[in-house]
């Protein structure tokens, strides 16, 4: 438990990479941050496409997948709709999503920390590595989203601290519940990535557009950290692939829900091996003991003539 909570610790503090990167006076964060945002757009497309839909994919296959990542496109949506017809500003709209999407990332995160330490503590320790990769990235990208929505330095770092903590509600229930959450944090995972597609396309590339782009500066400014995030995100994915681990979250390949199938069936084949085993030896037996009765008789028998 006190492992689980220190790895969950760490990545809580991975969040205050933004204000530690970006610490110099207003005009020097408005010039940083189009480029911090065209890197969110890479991380959460790259996070969504090939780090969370194909674990999903391999979870559920391909119908239920889809089905699950349009529900979650299609709840942010709702959820932006609704915030637009309150009236809510486009940077409270934007800081919403933004809270609500990390938040529950970092749920699973957390439960996916804690089974892997109650598995080993050296599977733990893988985990809590991948997920640190995959946080320092999105933080800052994370960070730069909430300077954008309007919130000074100071709001930004605590809205990310609140929703970087949900790692300890997933952790506790990870530790609490066990592999009963394995499937729950499953099911999560392609309405999570549904969530970062539209977060990606509808909410954070029109708030890029509104920064004005300087002549010949669209490649270094725009292009290179969206390809970046991307290519930070493959990268990720490919290590993983490279040391064993599942496509999407660092854990055995197989899932708990086939491992517990595997092993109710060994031990079924194992039950009926075993009393086809008994029931062979028991047909031995009698057919010993017949023969045995038998050949007794007929020794008596043998025996009676003899005599007379």
């Amino acid at each position: 438990m006190a492992a689980s909570l220190t790895a969950c610790s760490v990545i809580v503090a991975a969040s205050m990479i933004g204000p530690w990167l970006i610490r110099d006076h207003a005009d020097h964060r408005q010039r940083v941050i189009p480029p911090l945002l065209a890197l969110a757009v890479g991380v959460l497309i790259g996070d969504a496409l090939i780090h969370l839909l194909p674990h999903a994919w391999h979870e559920f296959g391909g119908p239920q997948t889809v089905t699950l990542c349009t529900a979650g496109f299609l709840v942010f949506g709702g959820i932006s709709r609704w915030l637009s017809q309150r009236h809510e500003s486009e940077g409270r709209r934007l800081a919403s999503l933004s809270i609500g999407g990390d938040a529950l990332h970092n749920l699973t995160d957390g439960a996916l920390i804690a089974l892997a330490f109650a598995a080993s503590p050296q599977l733990g320790l893988v985990t809590t590595l991948a997920v640190l990769a995959h946080e320092l990235p999105q933080e800052l990208g994370d960070y730069a989203i909430l300077l954008q929505s309007g919130l000074s330095p100071r709001k930004a770092l605590l809205a990310n601290l609140a929703s970087a903590s949900t790692i300890f509600i997933g952790a506790s229930s990870g530790l609490l519940l066990g592999h009963v959450i394995d499937d729950f944090v499953a099911l999560l995972t392609p309405i999570i990535a549904g969530s970062f597609l539209y977060l990606a396309g509808f909410i954070l590339l029109p708030a890029l557009r509104q920064h004005v782009v300087r002549q010949g500066d669209f490649a270094r400014s725009r292009l290179l950290p969206l390809a970046l995030g991307v290519s930070t995100m493959a990268a990720l994915a490919l290590t993983e692939s490279w040391l064993g681990l599942d496509a999407a979250h660092p854990r055995p390949s197989a899932s708990c829900a086939s491992r517990r199938r595997n092993r109710r069936t060994e031990l079924l084949t194992l039950g009926i091996e075993t009393r086809g085993l008994k029931y062979t030896r028991l047909c031995s037996s009698i057919t010993a003991l017949g023969e045995g009765t038998s050949s007794g008789r007929r020794v008596t028998m043998r025996s009676g003539v003899n005599q007379r």
